[in-house]
């Protein structure tokens, strides 16, 4: 699976079979205000793969999880953060397909694999003056339809695969 994923993330968005993976650009991204937003520090609410950091909420209880949408899906912000450089590609394993999905797309009801495409460093600021710096953040997070410890495939492109798991209203051991 992770070759697949590497794959069509060296194929770029030109290709037939890349082109199906929804795709977040530069600008699309979010700023906070005033200044470049740094990499978070590992904290409880933040995971790590490489040059990508997801900083939310992690609930690791179905209390704090919270109430189920209208899709019968639990659901939890978690921003992503990519330092510049290479995209990354998320992906859901294909056996929780259907349990966990990522909403970091501009549209859709939650997919299965997203492209996330940082700014160049020097990529003017839409907030603030100045360059965006050395991390692009994205808004989204993820759904489920179950509480869990999810995994989750992160492909580096042209580069490294990681695995990271996700406390989703229950923790991870």
């Amino acid at each position: 699976m992770l070759l697949l994923l590497a794959l069509l993330a060296l194929a770029g968005p030109a290709d037939d079979a890349a082109a199906a993976v929804p795709v977040r650009t530069c600008q699309q991204r979010i700023e906070a205000g005033g200044a470049p937003i740094g990499f978070p520090r590992p904290s409880a609410n933040a995971v790590f793969a490489g040059p990508l950091a997801f900083s939310g909420h992690f609930p690791r209880s179905l209390a704090a999880l919270g109430p189920r949408g209208e899709d019968g899906r639990y659901w939890t912000k978690v921003g992503a953060l990519v330092r510049a450089g290479r995209p990354v590609v998320l992906s859901v394993p294909a056996r929780y397909r259907g349990v966990l999905f990522l909403h970091y797309a501009r549209a859709g009801n939650g997919e299965e694999a997203i492209r996330i495409e940082p700014c160049p460093p020097s990529t003017p600021a839409f907030s603030y003056d100045g360059p965006v710096g050395s991390v692009t953040a994205f808004s989204g997070g993820f759904g489920v339809t179950r509480p869990g410890c999810y995994p989750l495939d992160v492909v580096v492109v042209g580069g490294r695969s990681y695995r990271v798991r996700l406390a989703l209203g229950r923790p991870c051991r």
